[in-house]
């Protein structure tokens, strides 16, 4: 499984307009879940994390197609303005997964 993560700032009052600018326009059906995550002291650095059942050659395939790509591109287009600063972004390989012990 591959972990899609990117790190913003978003400039101040567009956190429920940037919800809805990132959604892809279709999903891979290998894209399981995301999340948008939102720093409790600071609502304006936002996490978004997509996971992917894949490995990264398939990653690499996808990117390789071009309407893909163009939705990809039309997506960031939409996203780029209400950003103020993007501190990391990446794929990151899902080497464990570790759940929480529960007790009966």
């Amino acid at each position: 499984m591959q972990c899609l993560l990117t790190v913003r700032r978003l400039k101040p009052g567009v956190e429920e307009e940037f919800s809805t600018a990132w959604a892809p326009e279709r999903w891979s059906p290998r894209m399981v879940r995301a999340y948008h995550l939102r720093r409790q002291d600071d609502p304006l650095e936002v996490i978004t994390l997509a996971f992917f059942e894949g490995e990264p050659e398939e990653i690499e395939a996808m990117r390789d197609e071009p309407s893909w790509m163009a939705g990809e591109e039309r997506r960031l287009s939409k996203i780029a303005p209400l950003e103020e600063s993007v501190g990391l972004t990446g794929v990151f390989q899902v080497v464990e997964e570790v759940q929480a012990a529960r007790s009966s």
